[in-house]
């Protein structure tokens, strides 16, 4: 059966980190499903692209996911972190054993800001290290004993997809992406 994957989207998310995901994770065979914190399916994200999301939080609310991701963007995490609904969503996740990624000021803004790894090591976007218990500098991180994925940014979105690709699948479907992507020299290890 095919791993599921959920990535929330909100007013002001960084489009570059929420369309690089569902496109890689979508070809490596990862059912995707993009959706609304809110009940609004149209989203306008940090740099004024639109995106019409597949779902609202109500229809997935109590779906179970593989992974749930956050995009990042200022605006979007602070959606993020004021969404009480999402949270809870996170919390069930987490207790479930399933994954949880978040990239850019989504590390800190949300998962930070609620406390929801307390010991877990984690990255984001450079200027919120100081909001880290445990910072780590990587592109990517994957804290194994919490099962948190993090990441930087923009540019390391595609870092940030193959490492959920690789949780979720493995290395090698990690790879076959990876080699589609023409990526330069030292962006990600599946080269």
């Amino acid at each position: 059966m095919a791993k599921q994957a959920l990535v929330f989207l909100s007013n002001g998310c960084e489009e570059t980190e929420a369309v690089t995901t569902i496109d890689l994770l979508t070809r490596a065979g990862i059912n995707v499903t993009y959706a609304s914190i809110t009940e609004d399916r149209q989203i306008k994200c940090s740099r004024g692209v639109t995106i019409l999301a597949q779902k609202v939080f109500s229809e997935v609310s109590n779906v179970d996911f593989d992974v749930i991701i956050l995009p990042g963007g200022l605006k979007g995490a602070e959606n993020f972190r004021d969404s009480q609904q999402l949270i809870e969503k996170l919390k069930q996740a987490h207790l479930a054993g399933n994954i949880i990624a978040a990239i850019c000021a989504s590390p800190a803004m949300v998962l930070q800001h609620h406390n929801l790894f307390p010991d877990a090591y984690m990255t984001g976007y450079p200027e919120t290290r100081d909001a880290f218990k445990h910072w780590k500098s990587d592109r990517v991180y994957f804290d194994a004993q919490n099962r948190v994925i993090t990441s930087q940014g923009p540019a390391t979105s595609i870092d940030f997809a193959l490492k959920i690709i690789e949780i979720l699948l493995d290395k090698k479907a990690a790879a076959q992406v990876a080699a589609q992507l023409v990526l330069p020299q030292g962006i990600a290890s599946y080269q």
